[in-house]
């Protein structure tokens, strides 16, 4: 199959529903909104106006980015190691793809940010713990139904990835030709489980930094707290389904995937300019 980029035919390699995955996998994982606007979006007015602000609310807290990370840290290391407790076997699909589960996940989380909005400080330990654990074993969930085998602690790798792949830029200018998602992947690839565990803490504090500032405002509270929560969870869900959905095309496919992703990119951009 051929796409015109501009003045040029460039070949795709991969054709079908193959082709279909990897250009929605890639829109989500390059093109996606951040979660920071997924939140503003969600809560509108002040609030989300507050959300675009970030860290800044936060800013005048004395070491709070550094606790934050501490506790990003805390969470997704105890997470890493207990997500992927009893999904080692093969996957349930009657089990697994049942709508009420992911309903049931969703309420489980927005209650935890509830109780936390309303503890206020003394609730953020325990909801980043639930909640990172919560997310964690989805994506785990995720990685297991697209064929990932999480007795392979590649694949176990792969799922810490999911926190930080949208923290690395989309590299379309100058003398990078390659795409954001590819290069947060060689970025992560080949470090120690500790060091990648610290690289992804730091991106995952950073928004947890952006939730917090607004959860903590006296205009949010509870109902903020639920609703960003959700909003958090359903972020990550997204990112981990196109994380491992590239990751079962290379597994079927190889490198092939890789070019013909730049070969969609440079299509895409060449009808743009048309």
């Amino acid at each position: 199959m051929k796409e015109t980029a501009g003045n040029a035919l460039t070949p795709l390699a991969l054709s079908g529903r193959d082709l279909g995955d990897l250009e929605t996998a890639l829109i989500a994982v390059e093109s996606g909104r951040g979660v920071l606007v997924r939140l503003a979006d969600l809560m509108g007015g002040a609030v989300g106006h507050a959300a675009r602000l970030g860290m800044r609310g936060l800013g005048m807290a004395p070491n709070m980015e550094q606790k934050l990370r501490g506790l990003a840290e805390t969470a997704i290391t105890r997470a890493f190691d207990v997500a992927v407790l009893g999904m080692k076997g093969p996957t349930d699909t009657a089990m697994e793809d049942s709508r009420w589960r992911t309903s049931g996940l969703q309420a489980a989380v927005a209650v935890s940010g509830a109780v936390g909005g309303f503890a206020g400080l003394a609730g953020l330990a325990p909801d980043i713990g639930f909640t990172t654990l919560t997310i964690m074993r989805e994506i785990a969930r995720i990685a297991r139904e697209e064929g990932e085998d999480l007795s392979d602690p590649d694949a176990r790798r792969a799922c810490l990835e999911v926190f930080a792949l949208k923290a690395f830029p989309n590299r379309r200018n100058g003398e990078e030709s390659e795409l954001g998602y590819f290069s947060a992947r060689a970025v992560l690839r080949g470090r120690p489980v500790v060091m990648l565990i610290a690289e992804v803490a730091s991106h995952y504090g950073l928004a947890l930094g952006q939730k917090i500032s607004v959860q903590l405002m006296p205009v949010a509270g509870a109902l903020c707290g639920a609703s960003l929560n959700t909003a958090f969870f359903n972020h990550y869900r997204a990112l981990a389904r196109a994380h491992f959905t590239i990751r079962r095309l290379e597994r079927e496919h190889g490198p092939v995937v890789r070019d013909t992703a730049l070969a969609l990119r440079d299509s895409l951009e060449g009808r743009e300019k048309l």
